[in-house]
């Protein structure tokens, strides 16, 4: 009966939880999903990560090669993030090219990568060779609250690349890997950390599931880095100001607490 009736007026249906300072899922109304961080879990690539967000999960891996550096940045390498959202993660994904909401989705990755790096730091040969690292995102399930699943996935995958040695052979002046040379670790200038809320009704709701994305208002997605500044926000409600500053302290408390789940397993890493 229960099931029906939540089928029938989902929004109904979460009201009369919300009434009670309780979700659906038995949350309170500032409660998060339990977050697990894997890293190394792809041993093909220089650095990966897999985060799992209550039955949400997205994995991230870094692959590198060799490319020509730009004429106006001869000494610049390339970071280039991809996210992917098929459709056996969830079946509102349809199979072909991106959709509007996986388009959306790499282009906030983008904004959230850039300067996240010193891209000088990935030149091999200054105006001739430098590394394309290549960051592809891949959701394996959907559960809501993607975007911070991935951000997540992404920071720890970068906290954990590392750069295999190069050499130049003398006889054909060729950039080869050196698997005897010691590896270099990816230097990041910050660590940013995405947190989302779902606006329904009067309420702001911190890491929605699918079942509520379905039915919000709205919502505001906000990056913010290991030491507090914000680098993205993304805003697709109406909110008061002061409703606005309530979420973006919620923002602070919650990006430290994914912040030190992070550093713990890059330690132990």
């Amino acid at each position: 009966m229960a099931d029906d009736f939540k089928i029938a007026q989902p929004k109904q249906y979460q009201r009369l939880f919300l009434k009670d300072e309780i979700r659906p899922d038995g949350r309170a109304l500032t409660g998060c999903r339990e977050v697990k961080i894997l890293v190394n879990t792809v041993s093909s690539a220089l650095g990966s990560a897999m985060v799992c967000c209550g039955k949400t999960r997205v994995i991230a891996g870094i692959k590198g090669r060799f490319a020509e550096p730009t004429i106006n940045n001869p000494n610049s390498g390339y970071l280039v993030s991809n996210m992917v959202l098929p459709m056996t993660c969830n079946t509102k994904y349809k199979p072909g090219y991106p959709d509007d909401v996986g388009v959306a989705m790499s282009n906030k990755l983008e904004t959230v990568l850039t300067d996240v790096t010193d891209l000088m730091e990935l030149c091999i040969v200054p105006g001739k060779v430098v590394w394309l690292l290549n960051l592809d995102v891949v959701c394996i399930n959907d559960d809501g609250n993607v975007l911070d699943a991935a951000v997540l996935a992404m920071s720890a995958a970068l906290n954990n690349t590392w750069l295999p040695a190069t050499r130049v052979l003398e006889e054909t002046g060729r950039v080869v890997v050196d698997p005897d040379g010691e590896k270099i670790r990816l230097e990041l200038k910050f660590i940013p950390i995405a947190v989302t809320l779902s606006v329904f009704d009067d309420k702001t709701l911190p890491d929605p599931s699918e079942d509520e994305e379905k039915i919000q208002n709205g919502s505001i997605s906000c990056c913010i880095d290991d030491q507090s500044k914000i680098r993205a926000m993304w805003c697709s409600a109406n909110l008061s100001d002061d409703v606005l500053s309530a979420a973006l302290l919620y923002v602070q408390k919650r990006a430290s607490v994914l912040l030190s789940v992070l550093r713990k397993v890059s330690k132990t890493s």
